[in-house]
Parts: C-alpha cells; sequence; structure tokens
C-alpha cells in the first residue's frame, strides 16, 4: 500500500514538474509570432549592410548613485560601476564594433527604483506621451547600421524610444534592435519598428534574459557571428 501511495505521488509530481515547464516555456515564448522567423531574418540579413560607420544607441533603466544594483534585475554592478542592463550590453556591442555610443536621455527624471519606475512608465504609455530627449546624435547620416537597445516596459518600448525613431530618419540604414527582457523577448517591438521606420533594414538583434547578464558578452558574440555581423 505504501509502495502504491509513493508510486501515485511521483506520478503527480513529475506531472506537475512537467505542465510548469511547458508552461514556462509557452509563457516565454507566447510572442515569438511577432518576432521574424529564421527565413525573415536570413533575407534581412542578406538586404542589410555589416560594415560601414556604427552607432549603437540606447535607453536603459535609471540609475543613481544610492541604489543597489544587487537588489534589482533590471541593473548590476561590474567594476564597482551600476549600470543599467541595456547600458551594459550596449557597451558591449560598441566595443566589438568599436562603434559610436549614444545614451538617449530624457528631459524628464525617472524614478530611481523599479516599482515606482514601473508605475510612472504604465502612465505615460497609457497617455501616449512622447517625452522629449536631452540628447541627440549630432550627425546620424554618417552611420550605416545602427543599434538600438532598450529595456521592456508593458510589453512595448519606453515612450522615449518612439520619441527617439519620430527625430530620426533611418532611411536606407540597416536598424539591429537589442532588448533586455524578463521572458518576452521583443514582444511586439520589432513589428513597431518596422512601421515606425519603412525605408529601414529592420531586423532583431541579441535579447539578453534579465537573469543572464553573466553571459551576455557570449550571447552578443554567438548572435555577431551566426547573423554575418563579425568583427
Amino acid at each position: 500500500m505504501k509502495l502504491k501511495k509513493s508510486y501515485k505521488w511521483l506520478i503527480a509530481t513529475t506531472t506537475l514538474i512537467v505542465l510548469a515547464l511547458v508552461g514556462t516555456y509557452f509563457y516565454r515564448h507566447r510572442f515569438d509570432k511577432y518576432e521574424l522567423t529564421q527565413e525573415e531574418q536570413q533575407q534581412t540579413i542578406l538586404e542589410a549592410q555589416t560594415e560601414g560607420k556604427t552607432l549603437v544607441a540606447y535607453f536603459t533603466w535609471p540609475t543613481r548613485d544610492d541604489v543597489d544594483g544587487t537588489t534589482s534585475a533590471s541593473r548590476l554592478t561590474r567594476d564597482g560601476k551600476l549600470y543599467g542592463n541595456t547600458e551594459y550590453v550596449a557597451g558591449i556591442i560598441s566595443q566589438k564594433f568599436g562603434a559610436d555610443l549614444h545614451h538617449i536621455e530624457t528631459e524628464r527624471t525617472y524614478p530611481s527604483t523599479v516599482g515606482a519606475v514601473l508605475d510612472d512608465t504604465k502612465e505615460e504609455h497609457n497617455r501616449g506621451d512622447y517625452p522629449k530627449l536631452k540628447s541627440h546624435v549630432e550627425d546620424m547620416s554618417q552611420y550605416d547600421i545602427v543599434f538600438i537597445g532598450y529595456p521592456l516596459w508593458w510589453y512595448d518600448m519606453p515612450m522615449a524610444l518612439y520619441t527617439f525613431f519620430d527625430e530620426y530618419d533611418l532611411s536606407g540604414k540597416t536598424v539591429v534592435l537589442f532588448t533586455t527582457h524578463g521572458g518576452n523577448r521583443f514582444c511586439r517591438t520589432l513589428r513597431t519598428v518596422q512601421q515606425l521606420e519603412p525605408k529601414a533594414v529592420v531586423m532583431q538583434g541579441p535579447a539578453i534574459f534579465d537573469r543572464e547578464m553573466d553571459k551576455t558578452e557570449e550571447q552578443v558574440s554567438k548572435w555577431l557571428e551566426m547573423n554575418k555581423f563579425v568583427k
């Protein structure tokens, strides 16, 4: 009798684990339909410029010296310096290309704590506000390839990115998006950018999971090699 109960318990436990794993997989990939298929990505690579002057532009979580990076998955500390996750990824891409680095900054100041940022940006998103930028690219025309990175907020780009795309005409350029995320990768943002910049070649770049920031350099290098952006 005890053996029978143990066997039933084992089956039930195994079933729950399998269901949890399957559920997690589908949850993390539920927005994949909005991304490029492998065939679309390969076609985009054929159309893209993989050589030329490169800019890496990024918008990142707000950071301040009094914020503890060890308490949040949206920030990390390296060599005593606090980085937003997207800022960190942008720095690695910039180093690999010898590219210019541009921090997309807004005139308005966002809160520093994660909960407050999310509450604040939800209201901003719902209102459709385009925050004014205080940083600007001096001469966008000199760049052939533009990497653009951002965290996902409310299943979308931060509204500052809408301002950025509204400010610059990226026609004829290769635009490579990269994200830091909690499980949704690019969500719907790739299709959105294709609509905002219809005359650019827009492709999906590295998507770094917040909990795997320690693998950033490895994942960026792998993406560059697979997509023929080898530097």
